[in-house]
């Protein structure tokens, strides 16, 4: 009978229906691709051909549907809704094509630090990294930040094992702990089993340069131990270095005397004891023969240190700094000094660094030409050296105490002297040096007042801290290009105000807040009254 529907007609709701999860599963498929499979390409074409079976039967229905009043008026809203689709269309297929992040994060995790981006941007060869991952969520982490490094540079590609699965992948290539992660550039290659930036930094680096520098600490002075895990010891900066690429070593001078010809840095790190005569000699004659010296000291040291230091425009003062213009409450000896933007160390620092009990510094005013000594961290002008360390009153006193604002820390080079002559004679013709270049420096010395503030204790509450004392062994190794702010392990980091930002919080949040809001209540019940 004419007035019975076709079967095609029965079965169009279910055709429809199909439709709709074809359609589903095309764009499912497509986006977890990143891009139109086969697969998705097929169920789009499925879902054309079930919508115009579900649509045939209809036809008369259809036409006569847009031919009411009420299918005229929704047309104007279809029409929007479509440009709106059409819109958020554009959008993503514009996102999935240019894709762009921003991290909002406090410690920037989701982006590369600036030390990781200068060393990628050296990188010239083409280097695999491949990653022998189990698939779990402990591991994905890892993988976005690999990719990171990938994405940064053409030379550089990422490929992700899973050793379970691909377990002759994992035999040929000797993997014999889960994760690691294997940078390859030529017939070298670097491993690392951690999966922080910092661990992949630092074989990216060990790979891109195979030559390391020995950065030697002197021992025999009680000083910090570079060996030692105790809260008071240097093992965190000992490993700071080597991720840096650098061998760190203990040097004595008891045996020697002399300093090892191998040293692109020494360190004395606060010794407590005072420096033998020929210990001084061997480090003066070192420095003076265009070595490299970083010495970390407190108002607790010893060691005869000013020897070392004399001839080189900076003696270490006796006192102990106190900053109430910037230090962390309650302690007015653990100060935030400032950042000199003149030199490449201090350049590169993050806004925080923080000393505890250190000493100032005396630059003298009238050095010679072949000296240059920069500041690197200055305190505040209320700050002074308190000479009276031992005394319980902490107070500036006139005449005594040295008034700030106050160096706590220095980087000084010698070069050679610029020669005067008389009697009106004409300079010799200079050897010319290259566009933009100056002369090599000889010698090279970073003093830093406080020794405190790269313990392990300290550095587990301020890790950047490890900024300013790994800066200047890069440049005292003239590895300047590895000057920069590090990644910093991921961790609750402790949120450091100093004095003017505890009170702004404090009025911010106590007083000027809930009395906005008492106004506001007061304004209301004003006008209902």
């Amino acid at each position: 009978m004419d007035g019975l529907p076709s079967p095609l007609h029965r079965l169009s709701g279910l055709l429809g229906i199909l439709a709709g999860v074809a359609l589903v599963g095309a764009i499912v498929t497509m986006t977890a691709a990143g891009t139109i499979t086969r697969l998705a390409m097929a169920l789009y074409l499925l879902a054309a051909v079930l919508l115009a079976l579900y649509v045939a039967p209809r036809i008369e229905e259809i036409g006569e549907l847009l031919s009411s009043r009420t299918a005229r008026q929704g047309s104007t809203v279809a029409a929007f809704t479509a440009a709106v689709l059409g819109v958020l269309v554009l959008i993503n297929i514009l996102g999935s094509r240019y894709s762009q992040q921003l991290d909002i994060t406090t410690a920037r995790q989701f982006t590369l630090s600036d030390q990781t981006t200068k060393i990628i941007e050296q990188v010239d060869q083409q280097i695999q990294i491949t990653a022998f991952f189990t698939e779990d969520d402990f591991t994905q982490g890892a993988v976005d930040l690999l990719s990171r490094y990938a994405r940064r540079s053409q030379h550089i590609s990422l490929e992700v094992i899973d050793p379970l699965r691909q377990r002759a992948a994992a035999e040929q290539a000797g993997i014999r702990s889960i994760p690691t992660t294997i940078f390859t550039m030529g017939a070298q290659s670097q491993q690392s089993s951690g999966l922080s930036e910092q661990d992949f930094t630092s074989a990216l680096l060990k790979l891109t340069r195979p030559v390391r520098k020995k950065v030697y600490f002197l021992t025999g002075h009680n000083e910090r131990d570079p060996e030692g895990f105790d809260q008071d010891s240097y093992s965190g900066v000992a490993d700071a270095l080597r991720r840096e690429n650098y061998e760190v070593e203990k040097l004595s001078l008891v045996g020697e005397r002399e300093v090892a010809a191998d040293a692109a840095v020494v360190v004395i790190a606060a010794p407590r004891s005072p420096l033998l005569d020929f210990e001084t000699k061997a480090l003066r004659d070192y420095v003076d023969g265009g070595g490299a010296l970083l010495i970390v000291t407190d108002p607790r040291s010893e060691g005869s240190l000013n020897a070392v230091l004399e001839g080189w425009g900076v003696s270490l003062r006796d006192d102990l700094v106190v900053d109430p213009g910037r230090f962390v409450p309650p302690d007015l000896a653990l100060i935030i000094p400032a950042p000199e933007f003149g030199h490449r160390i201090s350049s590169s620092l993050p806004a925080t660094t923080v000393l505890s009990l250190a000493r100032s510094l005396d630059v003298d005013n009238n050095l010679p030409s072949d000296l240059e000594v920069r500041p690197l961290l200055r305190t505040s002008d209320r700050a002074w050296g308190e000479t009276k360390i031992t005394e319980q009153a902490v107070e500036f006193n006139e005449g005594e105490d040295h008034r700030g604002p106050l160096v706590v820390a220095v980087a000084i080079s010698r070069r050679d002297p610029v020669p005067s002559f008389a009697g009106g004679q004409p300079p010799p013709t200079p050897t010319p040096l290259l566009e933009g270049s100056t002369p090599e420096p000889k010698g090279r010395l970073v003093v830093l007042g406080d020794s405190d503030f790269v313990t392990n204790g300290l550095l587990r509450q301020v890790p950047t801290n490890l900024d300013l004392l790994v800066n200047s062994v890069n440049w005292l190794a003239e590895e300047e290009d590895l000057i920069s702010i590090r990644a910093t392990p991921a961790s609750i980091a402790p949120v450091i105000l100093s004095n003017q930002q505890s009170v702004l919080v404090f009025f911010t949040t106590v007083v000027f807040v809930p009395a906005g809001v008492l106004l506001l209540g007061f304004v209301i019940w004003w006008q209902r009254r």
